[in-house]
């Protein structure tokens, strides 16, 4: 098991006072949003998760130089935006479970998950104001960007796409978040528009990683760990990386099968016992394995041109070692 990076737990306690703050609204919508975000019942956080959007604005702007307590209403609205992104996903989707527990949608109905992802989005626009006009242009770029790459995805479900097209969703949908929490630390530290240029190619370097290695889960992840069936995203015919990349290189026949199990209204266990045979008959898993190495290693060539100190850049090494090897 990978240990957990230093970056995640140093701003975790900061993070988690700041979110259970700006959610103080005493309605029934306050109420869902604490529980998606993890606070159950006014008490300890249940499943907050990893915060690591916020963690890397707080982390990039302390190690150029700025001021984390200045970053934090920045920090705290991207993760408002990735927040209300997964109540409408779930919803999008038909996800029931969103962290080993009842998704929005399920507990409280379709309309109310849709108006609680929507205040959760303002709210996360009211922080990025009281954080500068340059950190709350940067969030609502990103929110654009993320939901163009959602609707991308979602069209994805209509058609096989190839690696190319699948990950420049992936640069929109995953990579825009974390592009934005790297240049919202940025910005805090008034850093350069090179450090800007650098900091926004590393986020699309973790972006890919993130992503791929989310996508390898979803049909070889442990249920167990995951808080989702094995090969979940098989049984929803999600068209994720292995799946394009599978496209492209099977045969004219296999190709032909694999359409017609997509192009049903649902998966049985047959089915995706013999989507995942051919995946790995074509050598689909290491393949990915070694897209999210390529970049990851590119990633880590940019730390190196992040004018961070040297242990600073030795703990976000950690990190993007550690998201690349996560199990959830």
């Amino acid at each position: 098991m990978s240990v957990r990076p230093a970056i995640l737990d140093r701003y975790y306690g900061a993070i988690e006072a700041a979110l259970r703050d700006a959610l103080s609204i005493e309605t029934q919508l306050g109420e869902i949003l604490r529980y998606h975000i993890g606070f159950a019942d006014g008490g300890a956080p249940s499943s907050l998760g990893k915060l690591l959007r916020p963690a890397l604005v707080l982390f990039i702007a302390e190690g150029l130089g700025g001021d984390p307590d200045a970053a934090m209403p920045a920090a705290v609205g991207l993760e408002f935006v990735h927040g209300f992104s997964l109540i409408h996903d779930d919803v999008q989707d038909r996800d029931e479970v969103r962290r080993g527990r009842p998704a929005v949608w399920t507990k409280w109905g379709v309309p109310q998950a849709i108006n609680a992802g929507d205040l959760m989005q303002a709210i996360a626009v009211r922080q990025g104001l009281e954080a500068g006009p340059a950190s709350a242009a940067a969030l609502l770029a990103a929110t654009m960007e993320m939901i163009e790459g959602q609707s991308l995805d979602l069209s994805f479900e209509e058609r096989f796409v190839d690696t190319e097209a699948y990950l420049g969703m992936v640069d929109k949908k995953t990579g825009a978040l974390f592009r934005c929490a790297l240049r919202l630390g940025g910005l805090a530290a008034e850093a350069s528009d090179e450090v800007l240029d650098r900091l926004d190619r590393l986020g699309v370097c973790i972006g890919r990683a993130f992503q791929i290695q989310d996508d390898l889960l979803g049909v070889w992840g442990d249920g167990d760990v995951l808080g989702k069936p094995t090969a979940s995203d098989i049984r929803r015919r999600k068209k994720a990386f292995p799946v394009a990349l599978t496209h492209a290189r099977a045969t004219t026949e296999d190709r032909a099968e694999l359409e017609r199990v997509y192009a049903g209204d649902a998966v049985g266990a047959d089915a995706v016992e013999w989507v995942v045979g051919l995946m790995e008959r074509l050598g689909v898993r290491g393949e990915g394995e070694a897209a999210v190495g390529r970049y990851v290693q590119e990633a880590l060539d940019l730390v190196d041109a992040i004018p961070l100190a040297e242990d600073g850049r030795d703990d976000l090494k950690d990190l993007i070692r550690f998201l690349a090897r996560r199990e959830k």
